[in-house]
């Protein structure tokens, strides 16, 4: 009540401070406010410290901290030479209405993304070469030899599995000829048969390469896949033997394009979808941007770690902002774990402690420090949605310096 020297709690749910009494006294050109104001405001601030979560004590201590600042300012000698009308926060920021997201960061690696292997189609010979690791193999150029004579990596889908000819009909003659083509080999249609006009194209391309010049192409003189490929590792020694057993590894090999591989916890799996926006930052501390290109199905397990996880792979929307940079290193994605929508926030650094639990925010009311009791919503990037009595956006709250 006014003129009791006390504060009072107002019907609406705020605290107010209560004006100076005569136990105030004079100090110099300043206003000295008694003690039992900030015998007040120490209790406001330390009694409920122990109902808060762990992790945003160190923000109420530091709003804590700049409380007893400005009552020591105030009522022990600082502040300006002119008397105060009432207390102005030092420090203040706006409620702003607006998206909170809340995001958490999950590491990965840069990589070309998981090799496979490369299975020889001879199933006799010695082989005589093999392209080094790291090197990218384009149409047209070989990637391993076998007794001297090299398989050339062609374009397309279909996996070699029989010898084409003139008269041979199929989709895997179009890619034959289609990647004759890119090559700028002329005079014949690209379809699916070959025909007599594609045979001299045939033989003047097995003659550029080093192949046995036939016009026919049997399925060992070939490597067939969608785009040029960057070779892994080599899976057998240069001068190994190929035998009769089935699915002998030559070397293992990826895209030439780099991608972020991510191990996401099958927990967060549920957040993350091919075709989303991914946020990637590179060690450098640079924020790319990329899209998910795949999530995985099946989950893997790291025992020692007791962690289970999908792949999740994203590819880079700009891929030369990584040029000059890393074959393989860590990385992290950022990913959106919630998010709300036109709601009122304000930095943590605005929130107190409520002695009766909760929390409260200070704002000014005629030059008046008011508290006003808010209930706390999502935490993000050093925000807090909050709701009230009071509580609307373009209010200025007081906040910890």
């Amino acid at each position: 009540m006014a003129g009791t020297g006390t504060d009072e709690t107002r019907t609406d749910g705020t605290f107010a401070t209560a004006p100076p009494t005569a136990a105030e006294h004079e100090a110099g050109d300043r206003r000295v406010p008694s003690g039992a104001w900030a015998r007040a405001t120490v209790a406001l601030l330390a009694s409920p410290l122990r109902r808060l979560p762990r992790r945003y004590l160190f923000v109420l201590a530091g709003a804590g901290v700049a409380v007893l600042i400005v009552a020591a300012a105030v009522g022990f000698g600082g502040g300006s030479s002119s008397p105060p009308t009432g207390l102005v926060p030092a420090a203040t920021a706006t409620v702003q209405r607006g998206t909170l997201t809340q995001t958490q960061q999950v590491g990965g690696l840069i990589s070309y993304g998981e090799p496979v292997g490369l299975v020889a189609q001879q199933q006799s010979g010695v082989v005589t070469w093999i392209a080094a690791p790291g090197t990218t193999v384009k149409i047209g150029q070989p990637v391993y030899a076998v007794d001297g004579r090299p398989v050339i990596l062609l374009h397309g889908t279909a996996t070699p599995y029989r010898t084409l000819a003139t008269g041979t009909v199929g989709p895997d003659v179009k890619e034959l000829e289609a990647s004759l083509q890119e090559l700028g080999y002329t005079g014949f249609t690209v379809d699916d048969t070959l025909d007599a006009a594609t045979a001299p194209a045939v033989q003047a391309w097995q003659a550029k390469s080093g192949l046995p010049v036939t016009g026919t192409v049997p399925p060992d003189q070939i490597f067939v896949h969608d785009g040029d490929i960057r070779v892994a590792l080599q899976a057998i020694p240069v001068g190994s033997h190929l035998g009769l057993q089935p699915n002998q590894q030559v070397l293992t090999y990826s895209g030439t394009t780099q991608v972020a591989s991510i191990p996401l916890d099958v927990s967060l799996q549920h957040l993350v979808h091919t075709g989303d926006p991914a946020t990637i930052t590179i060690p450098t501390g640079q924020r790319l941007d990329g899209t998910v290109s795949s999530v995985g199905t099946v989950a893997q397990t790291i025992e020692e770690q007791n962690k289970t996880f999908v792949t999740v792979i994203v590819s880079f929307d700009d891929p030369s902002a990584l040029a000059g940079g890393f074959d393989s290193s860590p990385v992290t994605l950022r990913i959106v774990t919630e998010q709300r929508t036109n709601v009122l926030m304000v930095p943590i650094t605005a929130l107190l402690a409520n002695p009766d639990g909760g929390y409260a925010v200070q704002t000014v009311q005629d030059r008046r420090p008011v508290l006003l009791l808010v209930k706390a919503g999502l935490f993000a990037d050093g925000k807090v949605e909050i709701s009230g009595a009071g509580i609307t956006e373009g209010v200025a709250v007081r906040v910890a310096q």
